[in-house]
């Protein structure tokens, strides 16, 4: 008895299993890239992730100092950024002192608190600006990129061979 689908496989077979082998292997290879652009997520607040590492505002200014358009927004942010982290921390010095020394057995001091809350709510709008400045920043930088990896073109037609595929890179 003949068998129908002999072990061996023909030619014609060996044709189109290699090239698709190839196509394969090819597109795969193609997704092993990573992107070097930098994320925006909303949480708790605004975090910046590059390489799925939580970025502070030094390590976006050193990022994005290959662009200049993106490092000059990027130094605007930081500049807000500091200034917010100055008036910040001295509102809630002034805060957190007035209370310890309400726990420590002393008056509260509402004039002290009351001047620590002004200064925390003045770091308010510098953290916007702050936020506000980085997304600019960040979106410059990551429209500034070139492509990372690229997919072949898939091509059906008449070659010098006759009827083919073409991949086109």
């Amino acid at each position: 008895m003949q068998r129908l689908y002999p072990n061996k496989a023909t030619p014609m077979m060996k044709k189109l299993l290699i090239p698709l082998l190839f196509m394969l292997v090819a597109l795969n290879s193609f997704g092993q890239y990573q992107s070097d652009s930098i994320q925006v997520k909303k949480a708790l607040g605004t975090i910046y992730l590059h390489h799925g590492k939580r970025l502070r505002p030094n390590q976006l200014l050193d990022i994005t100092y290959s662009n200049p358009d993106a490092y000059n927004e990027m130094k605007i942010a930081r500049s807000n950024y500091d200034a917010g982290a100055i008036f910040g921390f001295a509102g809630g010095f002034l805060i957190g002192w007035s209370i310890g020394g309400a726990i420590g057995g002393r008056d509260f001091d509402w004039n002290l608190a009351a001047v620590g809350a002004g200064l925390t709510a003045i770091s308010i709008p510098f953290s916007a600006a702050f936020n506000r400045h980085a997304k600019k920043a960040v979106k410059i930088y990551n429209d500034g990129l070139k492509p990372v990896g690229y997919y072949p073109e898939l091509r059906i037609g008449v070659n010098s061979n006759g009827v083919g595929l073409t991949m086109v890179f």
